[in-house]
């Protein structure tokens, strides 16, 4: 159900983007404000989900470290997307593509110690 609630404040946002076009600056503080609305709304939802990540990698005797690697590279997407399509409604694509590298180098960075992992498992496996 509340999927619908967000897509009818979609449609209001977007009608009332429409009424302010030629106020650019308007429209896009409505953009802004309505997504940030339904990114507090959504991040209710992010709880139960934390535990059922958490009682999958307990089951799986993984790492807090993991879990938590996890969280922040959906945490760096996120933020990541948001600001790119800000930039994008506000007509700097370029500097949205430059935020979207930037995420990409974080994650990049934030999952080094997943791959030394999969290193050393495989060298383990493997025998070397």
């Amino acid at each position: 159900m509340e999927i619908l609630s967000i897509a009818a404040l979609c449609l209001v946002v977007t009608v009332l983007c429409k009424l302010f076009d030629a106020q650019k600056e308007i429209a896009l503080y409505i953009k802004i404000a309505a997504a940030a609305l339904i990114l507090g709304g959504v991040i209710l939802y992010v709880s139960p989900i934390a535990d059922t990540i958490n009682t999958i990698f307990d089951k799986a005797g993984a790492s807090d470290t993991y879990i938590n690697i996890l969280f922040k590279a959906l945490g760096i997407c996120y933020i990541t997307q948001f600001a790119s399509d800000i930039c994008k409604d506000s007509g700097e694509g370029a500097l949205a593509v430059q935020i979207e590298i930037a995420g990409k180098i974080t994650l990049l960075l934030l999952s080094l110690p997943l791959f030394e992992a999969l290193t050393d498992l495989v060298t383990v496996l493997l025998g070397i």
